[in-house]
């Protein structure tokens, strides 16, 4: 459990999961706020939350209430060089560019850094051998 302030970064599934005000994302919306810690999300994973419809309500009122981090030239080439990194260690090609720009910006956040998230693998795959913890929402 955080007991000291944190950078908390949401991936889609939990910004989703937050916007929607579901209760696996409310405990660690309380602990964000009691321990003083900043949650983040990156500006992509907009592009995957979102599609145009009245659902965004949601989605960009939690928007607001989180810190929006903006793909910038270090976090792009950071991002390639983790996709890179773990499609050499994984046998099944897949396209990890989302979770590679997550995982870049979460290592450009003050630390200590927490990443939620509802699929740990490629995201624990890109953060191999870093400081950032990966954790399971719900």
């Amino acid at each position: 459990m955080i007991v000291r302030p944190h950078s908390i970064l949401l991936d889609s599934e939990a910004l989703s999961a937050l916007a929607a005000g579901e209760r696996r994302m409310h405990a660690w919306a309380t602990v964000a706020r009691r321990t003083d810690s900043i949650l983040y999300t990156s500006t992509i994973t907009l592009a995957e939350v979102t599609d145009g419809t009245a659902r965004d309500v949601a989605v960009r009122r939690t928007a607001k209430a989180v810190r929006l981090e903006p793909v910038s030239e270090p976090i792009g080439y950071q991002a390639g060089a983790l996709r890179a990194g773990a499609a050499a260690r994984r046998r099944k090609p897949r396209d990890l560019t989302v979770d590679a720009v997550v995982a870049a910006t979460a290592l450009m956040l003050p630390p200590p850094v927490v990443v939620l998230t509802s699929d740990q693998s490629d995201l624990r795959l890109l953060l191999t051998g870093t400081p950032v913890l990966v954790e399971q929402i719900g």
